[in-house]
């Protein structure tokens, strides 16, 4: 028992609070980029909540069907493991603020941090390492919820001194250049 509420404060300790919400420091599509170890397109085709064995905490492993690998050794499945979920009787487990979580079916583009030695891998930023897909009018379009703007991303249809209001979403194509542009630069 002790053990585990070890486990729990020094993996609350890792995330930034103030009062009841996780404070987590807005990043650059740069950093996110730059300290991911693992990133790709991917379809969300499962999510499973369980008791980890390991730690003895909730824990939601979702896995992706890859599509196209950015950055890091992605095979056709990418698994990742997350504190929190609500277990499949419905009545037990918890939230950890700022963890994302993701819709089976829906695309994304993830940027993960590394696998922690007990298993863990969640999206740089929590959730700002994950960007949903959408289909619109004009083709795919990615989002995490942030301004493109405020992240500072240099691409033409950001770059333009024009565009007043917020850039929430750009062009998929446009953004996995943008990211592997990124990841050359750092191998040079």
């Amino acid at each position: 028992m002790i053990k585990k509420i070890a486990i729990i404060l020094f993996l609350l300790l890792q995330l930034p609070l103030t009062g009841r919400a996780t404070t987590v420091v807005p990043l650059e599509l740069d950093a996110i980029i730059d300290t991911a170890t693992t990133a790709f397109e991917g379809k969300c085709i499962e999510n499973r909540t369980e008791l980890d064995p390991q730690t003895n905490f909730v824990v939601t492993y979702t896995t992706f069907e890859v599509k196209d690998a950015l950055k890091g050794d992605v095979k056709s499945r990418h698994v990742i493991k997350q504190l929190g979920g609500t277990m499949p009787d419905g009545q037990s487990g918890y939230k950890v603020d700022g963890v994302p979580t993701f819709t089976v079916g829906q695309d994304y583009v993830v940027f993960l941090a590394g696998v922690s030695s007990i298993g863990f891998s969640s999206p740089i930023g929590l959730w700002q390492g994950k960007f949903s897909i959408q289909e619109g009018a004009s083709g795919k379009t990615v989002s995490n919820g942030r301004d493109f703007r405020e992240m500072k991303v240099r691409t033409p249809s950001v770059d333009k001194a024009a565009v007043a209001e917020a850039v929430q979403r750009l062009g998929l194509d446009e953004f996995k250049q943008v990211a592997r542009r990124r990841v050359a630069a750092n191998l040079q």
